[in-house]
């Protein structure tokens, strides 16, 4: 794939990769292989919000924050494959669930 198809910050983090001579960059997935930020993208688009996941004071293996708004709607844990990058323990469908579910009530 060419340069100019991914976005920026996935340009510089395989420049940094590639000065330290680490494996290839790709950016952090869901379990299911999606990316997190087309996702994501996507939810935010679709229901007008702004979503983060977050760890504030954690530690290697700690669970993260799904926040909507800025408000907590559940935790999501993750781990970093054998190349280095991020994976999130939950399928698209499960993380698109749990972003719906947050709009009703």
């Amino acid at each position: 794939m060419a340069n100019d198809t991914y976005p920026d910050w996935w340009i510089t983090n395989q420049k940094i990769r590639d000065e330290l001579n680490l494996p290839e960059y790709d950016a952090p997935k869901f379990v299911d292989g999606r990316y997190t930020h087309t996702v994501i993208t996507r939810l935010e688009q679709e229901h007008g919000c702004t979503i983060s996941l977050i760890g504030i004071d954690t530690r290697y293996g700690d669970d993260w924050e799904v926040r909507v708004d800025g408000s907590t709607v559940g935790r999501i844990g993750r781990y970093r494959n054998e190349k280095g990058n991020t994976v999130y323990e939950m399928t698209s469908s499960e993380f698109c669930q749990l972003i719906s579910t947050s709009f009703q009530g």
